[in-house]
């Protein structure tokens, strides 16, 4: 009878063991299926190229393509390729997504149509913020998500001036309103719906940003060259110069002499640029209206070279300022170009 016992829990044993072993090659050959899936689910996969190639092909000789995709099948498959992971057709994936200063980006519609097509979007609210005489002076921007309470972000034309905008005109100058509405958009559908939109940014808002910063040129400095010729090949400036002579509270912080140059190479060894991250919490209590600080003033021409700038977009970035030298800047200013510069 004991036999008999030991005989039957020793299968059951066996049985469940078989069992949780059969369970767990199902759960295994569900995961590969998952992941076969989402390789496959692109316009990269083997299946899907070859054909989609070819209507990006022919879609790039249209006319009824955007100026920016004629004649470059590459960037209309590109375009497609991320329109099809959104969930966008191949029309809408045209005619939404722009390239800015080579990243892919989304009109500000299209962004708003991606937002409200999410399964938990429940409503997207955009309101005008006037003033006593019904002016617009901002825009606010509320999304409520399913499971989350509701969230609120304005853009404002103090917001707008603090980060310098309305000094270049343009759209700003038109279309106030416009552009104060996709700042808002922009900044209130990223934090909630950060899953959807997959880091695409609104391309209006890249374009303003794609005015100040451009880095496709290359600058011929020697790679051999000291943190000191680098600094003066930059800006052009040389020792016989006249800069100096109109600027003379800038000289001694563009011109650098023996010792000063001594002290930067003891300190920094003649570093190879870098993109390391740069403090700038250590500014902190520095005045917004002081001259740049020798720091940042470095920090800013080794950024230039790493990013690749050449002198026409070196001069195209300090107009924005309304300078003509780096050594001209304000401290706020050199804070906030060192940001930008960081940021490519």
């Amino acid at each position: 009878m004991n036999t008999e016992l030991a005989t039957l829990q020793n299968e059951l044993t066996i049985a469940r063991q078989q069992n949780e072993i059969m369970d767990l090659r199902y759960k295994l050959q569900v995961t590969q299926a998952e992941k076969v899936t989402k390789l496959e689910d692109s316009l990269f996969s083997p299946a899907l190229y070859d054909h989609y190639q070819k209507v990006a092909t022919m879609l790039a000789k249209t006319n009824i393509v955007p100026n920016s995709y004629k004649g470059k099948p590459e960037d209309v498959f590109v375009a497609m390729a991320m329109g099809y992971k959104l969930g966008f057709p191949i029309e809408q994936s045209l005619q939404d997504i722009a390239v800015v200063n080579g990243r892919p980006c989304l009109w500000g519609d299209g962004l708003l149509a991606l937002a409200l097509s999410h399964p938990e979007c429940q409503s997207i609210d955009e309101q005008p913020i006037t003033d006593a005489k019904n002016n617009i002076i901002g825009y606010q921007c509320t999304v409520l998500r399913k499971g989350h309470s509701p969230h609120v972000k304005k853009f404002t034309l103090q917001d707008a001036t603090t980060a310098g905008l309305l000094k270049k005109g343009g759209v700003w100058s038109a279309y106030p309103s416009r552009m104060l509405q996709m700042r808002a958009r922009s900044l209130a559908l990223r934090d909630k719906f950060a899953d959807a939109l997959r880091g695409i940014r609104i391309a209006e808002i890249e374009q303003e940003d794609a005015t100040v910063i451009d880095a496709q040129a290359v600058i011929d400095v020697p790679a051999t060259a000291t943190q000191t010729d680098r600094l003066k090949k930059i800006i052009g400036i040389n020792e016989g110069e006249t800069h100096a002579q109109e600027h003379p509270s800038r000289s001694a912080t563009v011109q650098l002499n023996d010792t000063e140059h001594a002290d930067v190479s003891e300190q920094q060894g003649d570093r190879e640029i870098t993109g390391e991250s740069y403090d700038l919490e250590r500014h902190t209590e520095q005045s917004d209206n002081d001259g740049i600080s020798d720091d940042d003033l470095v920090r800013i021409e080794e950024l230039f070279v790493q990013k690749s700038f050449n002198n026409e977009r070196i001069t195209k970035a300090l107009e924005y300022y309304k300078v003509s030298s780096t050594a001209e800047l304000s401290a706020k200013q050199a804070r906030r170009l060192i940001n930008q510069l960081e940021k490519l």
